[in-house]
């Protein structure tokens, strides 16, 4: 049975992942370098897995903003935040990066974070 969340919101400002640089501006060689390691991070499941839960476990404010919202692909915004966390990857070369790994590794990714997602719900719910 899906649970049933509550919808937060919160305030861009208090996002942990604005600190982080999710959503920074990255150009040139540095990019490349980056794309390669979030690709070698997305074909690693238990690494990835990891840092998808450090995510979960040390960004209150946006995990509450982006995972309480089922309307979207909360898959993809924990493995940007996975990916940002572990290595300060924006997420638009995160985003990159899940193109240029195979689709049994995408289906692996997608299944590790649904583990993340159900684990985060849980201690959601018992709040």
């Amino acid at each position: 049975m899906k649970m049933k969340l509550k919808r937060v919101y919160h305030r861009y400002e208090l996002w942990e992942e604005i600190k982080c640089g999710m959503w920074r501006n990255v150009t040139g060689e540095e990019r490349k370098h980056l794309k390669n390691k979030a690709i070698e991070l997305m074909k690693n499941p238990e690494r990835f897995k990891n840092a998808m839960m450090k995510a979960i476990n040390k960004w209150k404010y946006s995990c509450e903003h982006h995972l309480s919202a089922t309307n979207m692909n909360r898959q993809a915004w924990l493995g940007h935040a996975g990916c940002c966390i572990e290595m300060g990857l924006p997420e638009d070369i995160t985003r990159e990066a899940w193109h240029c790994i195979d689709k049994e590794q995408q289906i692996e990714a997608d299944r590790v974070a649904a583990e993340v997602i159900s684990e985060w719900e849980k201690r959601y719910a018992k709040t």
